[in-house]
């Protein structure tokens, strides 16, 4: 960990201690506002996050995750090889947090995962780490040139298979970025058995990382089964309606 980001660490775990929340971005971090939220209400909250990148970049959990580790635990899935070392090493020294270096899919135990060639990472911006997708063509919605991605063979396993692994019992929130895969585990979770307090999700509707036909079968589940649907420009934040009220979770 660099003398900066130690330093910013320990400003943020002081002004917590205080009272005062830092949101990650430079607009607000609905999500951490609703997490803090939540936060006042369970004694402890369990996470599980499907694409967690390195565990910094463009992360909305992370400082949540960090700076509650007596509180808050969870499961950090990274298919990447590469990208899953930077993780658990970005998280080094939090036991709170389990790591699996697998991908999630409803069907497959083996897939291609298309990702940018790391030999060309210091070619590229930071953020083309984080567009790696099942979905072959998903690098040119973001003007990334096909010359520097290359197919990864990932191992998979169904989402209630990583239930069954870690007999997991409840979820407090369930954190997906996939590049374009959101809408599928979404709809195959059966909240029968497992039904998250919180989802957040991305759609990236205005550049088709989802299509507006599975975007509406995904919302459509959710208000079946009771969700409060939040709309942000490129997520979603669902939240169950008979946990906590908007205004408990935004307080």
């Amino acid at each position: 960990m660099t003398i900066i980001k130690h330093l910013k660490q320990l400003i943020r775990k002081t002004l917590h201690r205080l009272g005062f929340y830092i949101s990650s971005t430079d607009s607000i971090n609905y999500l951490e506002l609703m997490l803090y939220g939540y936060l006042k209400h369970k004694e402890k909250v369990f996470f599980i996050q499907i694409g967690a990148n390195d565990g910094i970049s463009t992360d909305p959990i992370y400082n949540f995750v960090t700076l509650n580790n007596n509180r808050v635990s969870g499961i950090a899935i990274e298919p990447m090889k590469d990208v899953y070392e930077q993780l658990k090493n970005n998280y080094k020294g939090y036991s709170n947090v389990i790591f699996e270096n697998i991908a999630i899919h409803n069907s497959k135990s083996e897939m291609s995962l298309y990702r940018v060639d790391p030999k060309y990472s210091e070619k590229l911006p930071k953020w083309t780490k984080g567009i790696a997708s099942f979905n072959k063509s998903h690098h040119e919605l973001s003007g990334t040139p096909s010359k520097y991605i290359i197919p990864e063979s990932v191992h998979c396993i169904s989402f209630d298979s990583l239930l069954t692994k870690h007999n997991i019992k409840r979820v407090d929130l369930l954190q997906i970025d996939t590049e374009g895969y959101d809408a599928e585990i979404i709809l195959e979770v059966d909240f029968s058995v497992i039904r998250p307090s919180i989802i957040h999700f991305e759609h990236g509707l205005k550049d088709g990382v989802m299509s507006k036909d599975r975007f509406s079968k995904v919302v459509e589940k959710l208000r079946k089964y009771d969700y409060e649907i939040m709309i942000e420009p490129y997520d979603v934040i669902a939240y169950q309606k008979n946990v906590l009220t908007s205004d408990e979770l935004f307080m």
